[in-house]
């Protein structure tokens, strides 16, 4: 129990509470939208919309990690940090616009040209929006990141009431608004972070070399291999029908996320084995608090026509397979944050991420066709599986060898 009232423990709770109002405006959001779509095109919004976080995630380049470990030894990264997001960002809406013909035309709709160009002008957004968030838990301000957050998701379902209430709610203006409303958290972000943009960091080359293989990661995890699988070998309805319960799920990778953050800064300062594993023994049990949450999705997984309305009875299977594949994403968070930040070795991580998505895609082709929504779900909950002994296997050796 001391370690619930330890910093960890103070640190993560905070993430915890702020982590979970983001995931209840956000569901919300993401509750509402499927009802006003239904599921076919909500398949589409779907696909719009990972696509251009797949975007944001590859422009993204690893810097929030990069900031993560860095920040603290060398403030100065922070200014520099932040010219790259805004150099990233302007690139990303050029060449977004350009390429959103192909890129649409690729998936068999070529009528989400201009979704794809709104999403990809957005992303600068995000990217500014990631950059405040990461360094402000460099610093071990987690509750001001959480209001960075928190602040996007409550305006965009704030919008969104308004937009349905006075106007017509459609594709065009969803997409809107789920990209532009990032621009609060940027303002709130740039109140609460202040910038030296003239100094200049001294580890450039160091910082670039850790992120490079977060960065080769992120471009392999990024792709949303199960919407595009799906609406290639199924249809948009199958995404749909995917999507709605996977995004009601969401709230696990941002838990994950800002998790991993809380024991960043921890597990960079551990000198000795011995500390690491005790620490991560204690740290257990933040994971485990977050699998009664999914084992609690699991049992009322029936009831999911309620959340988004009768077109999706299907989801039913599909949210219980799914929330047994976040079981084990959740229960791989401290074997992936060991191998990132006490063993500081990111390529490993990028070669099991390699390994994680060549298994996702060979499942995806093989029980998508014949399993539609439900070949999805199983692809995503073998595939964590998978991933969780990769790394648990790797922890296991590396600390034998210490």
């Amino acid at each position: 129990m001391g370690l619930l009232y330890s910093d960890t423990g103070r640190d993560t709770s905070v993430v915890f509470l702020g982590t979970l109002i983001n995931v209840i405006a956000g569901g919300l959001f993401f509750i509402f939208v499927p009802r006003l779509l239904g599921p076919a095109n909500y398949g589409i919004f779907s696909v719009v919309i990972s696509t251009c976080l797949m975007v944001a995630a590859i422009a993204n380049f690893g810097l929030d990690t990069g900031i993560l470990r860095f920040a603290a030894k060398d403030n100065s990264v922070l200014g520099f940090a932040f010219k790259i997001y805004l150099a990233l960002g302007v690139l990303t809406a050029i060449f977004g616009f350009l390429l959103a013909p192909i890129l649409s035309s690729l998936l068999g709709y070529p009528g989400i040209t201009s979704l794809l160009r709104v999403g990809f002008a957005g992303v600068i957004f995000l990217l500014l929006t990631n950059f405040f968030v990461a360094a402000l838990q460099s610093r071990g301000e987690f509750t001001k990141a959480a209001i960075v957050n928190i602040s996007s998701n409550l305006s965009r379902l704030l919008i969104l009431g308004i937009g349905y209430y006075f106007f017509t709610v459609n594709l065009f203006f969803l997409t809107v608004l789920f990209f532009f409303v990032t621009i609060v958290s940027v303002v709130i972000g740039k109140i609460y972070q202040p910038l030296n943009l003239s100094g200049t960091t001294t580890i450039k080359k160091e910082f670039f070399k850790y992120n490079f293989w977060i960065a080769a990661a992120l471009i392999v995890s990024a792709i949303p291999f199960d919407n595009y699988l799906l609406l290639l070998l199924s249809s948009s309805a199958a995404v749909g029908l995917y999507a709605a319960p996977f995004k009601l799920l969401t709230f696990g990778h941002q838990f994950g996320g800002n998790f991993s953050r809380v024991l960043a800064s921890r597990y960079a300062a551990f000198d000795t084995r011995e500390k690491a594993t005790e620490f991560s023994r204690k740290s257990l049990v933040f994971p485990g608090i977050f699998i009664i949450g999914l084992i609690f999705l699991i049992v009322i997984s029936p009831f999911v026509t309620q959340f988004f309305g009768n077109g999706y009875q299907t989801s039913a299977p599909v949210l219980q397979i799914l929330s047994l594949g976040f079981i084990f994403f959740f229960a791989s968070i401290i074997p992936s944050a060991l191998i990132l930040y006490y063993f500081g070795n990111p390529r490993i991580s990028f070669w099991i991420t390699i390994a994680r998505y060549m298994s996702f895609i060979i499942l995806l082709i093989i029980l998508v066709p014949s399993g539609q929504a439900i070949g999805g779900a199983w692809s995503f909950t073998m595939t964590e599986l998978f991933s969780l002994l990769m790394m648990s296997i790797y922890v296991t050796y590396k600390f034998q060898q210490k």
